[in-house]
């Protein structure tokens, strides 16, 4: 049983018919990961649960679909070098899918303020 209905169900043993405040509802959701309104995961990998605005999220899918276009696998950095002009987005450990370097500084951005977008942060 997860914690909102252990709660609910508490509150209907107790006798009090009063709803669960929506806020409550919402901080469990997705657990600790559930972003505030407004907010999605960015889903740069499948586990990649940063709350981020749905237009990150969107740009993450297409860095994606284009990454091979974007590597030089003869490069100095072997099979994962970035053409000229793009570098790793590092959006989580191992990612090397290439961007703009401003995509990266934003990526890190969104990284750093990650509990934030947070309903529990």
């Amino acid at each position: 049983m997860n914690r909102f209905a252990a709660l609910l169900s508490l509150t209907l043993v107790a006798g009090a018919l009063a709803p669960v405040p929506a806020v409550i509802a919402d901080d469990f959701a997705y657990g600790p990961d559930t972003c505030r309104t407004g907010y999605v995961w960015r889903e740069a990998q499948p586990l990649d649960h940063v709350c981020v605005l749905p237009s990150s999220r969107t740009r993450a899918a297409q860095e994606n679909r284009v990454a091979l276009s974007r590597i030089d696998p003869a490069g100095a950095y072997g099979p994962f070098t970035c053409i000229s002009g793009f570098v790793w987005r590092e959006a989580f450990p191992g990612d090397a899918v290439c961007v703009i370097p401003p995509r990266r500084s934003a990526v890190a951005r969104e990284n750093a303020e990650a509990a934030l977008h947070r309903t529990r942060g």
